[in-house]
């Protein structure tokens, strides 16, 4: 340490920054059934939540783009909140920063594309069960929270990616059972 004092709070930052401390929770609502083909209203609010697979997404655009490019005239609001290596319950973040759910209050989010799964593969089937009810859990915890105010969020569910064999590395052959038990 420096053995300097901290810098005085400034106010004024408070209002560009998410924090902990001070950041918005939902509060709890009824569930709402997410049905398939999903049907998105005009001016939703959509978040992204998950590991590395739509954290990448931000480098790229294209789910945006495609999710875009089926509504048109919806004026769909979509914000990213994946980090790589985040799982279902485990998503460690710098001191303060607010949680994922704090965050999806503030955005008043009613859609959620989560993607999990994928890391807590390596657990190995003997993890599958805890899994699960982790899962579960974060799930009714989503559900039954009304980050837009009204309602609980419709979620999809994205599953992780399989595996390809290329030359020198088997990885489908060492890992796509264990990834598909994790779908």
């Amino acid at each position: 340490p420096s053995n300097k004092p901290p810098p005085p709070q400034d106010p004024e930052l408070e209002k560009f920054g998410i924090y902990a401390a001070t950041a918005p929770n939902a509060a709890r609502t009824n569930a709402v059934e997410t049905t398939l083909p999903l049907k998105l209203e005009k001016g939703a609010r959509i978040a992204f939540v998950g590991n590395t697979l739509l954290d990448r997404a931000q480098e790229f655009g294209h789910i945006e783009a495609l999710i875009q490019l089926a509504h048109p005239d919806h004026e769909l609001m979509i914000r990213n909140f994946a980090w790589s290596a985040d799982e279902v319950d485990l998503q460690p973040r710098p001191d303060n920063f607010a949680t994922v759910p704090q965050h999806l209050a503030r955005e008043k989010i009613d859609v959620i594309f989560a993607a999990f799964g994928f890391n807590e593969s390596f657990g190995g089937m003997e993890r599958l069960d805890e899994f699960k009810a982790r899962l579960t859990s974060w799930l009714l915890d989503m559900k039954t929270s009304a980050f837009n105010g009204k309602s609980g969020p419709r979620i999809v569910l994205l599953s992780p990616v399989a595996n390809e064999n290329v030359p020198g590395v088997p990885a489908a052959d060492l890992n796509n059972e264990r990834i598909a038990a994790y779908t």
